[in-house]
């Protein structure tokens, strides 16, 4: 099993610390560098768009695991080029 790494982020101006596997982590990173988006800037919107019954690591968890799952849809079954496609605000959609 992999071991949890904490690391402490800013939130909407208050700190929190957030533990995940290494593999998730660099899931994070890989979403963030693809997306041209912060890391702190990915958490604000998993937290402003969560469901309040789940804390923000699952809820990261929980984008991420969407977030693959619909890239993988779209690239076995691709989206109209008319229709804009956003992996990032699909995930997010489906957190609530």
């Amino acid at each position: 099993m992999s071991k949890l790494t904490s690391k402490v982020v800013d939130i909407h101006k208050r700190r929190t610390s957030i533990r995940l596997t290494p593999a998730e982590w660099r899931a994070i990173d890989t979403i963030c560098e693809k997306e041209k988006i912060n890391r702190k800037k990915l958490f604000e919107l998993i937290e402003t768009n969560k469901d309040t019954k789940l804390g923000l690591t699952s809820s990261i968890r929980l984008f991420t695991i969407t977030y693959y799952r619909n890239s993988y849809i779209n690239i076995i079954s691709p989206t109209p080029a008319k229709q804009i496609y956003s992996p990032v605000f699909e995930a997010i959609q489906e957190l609530t």
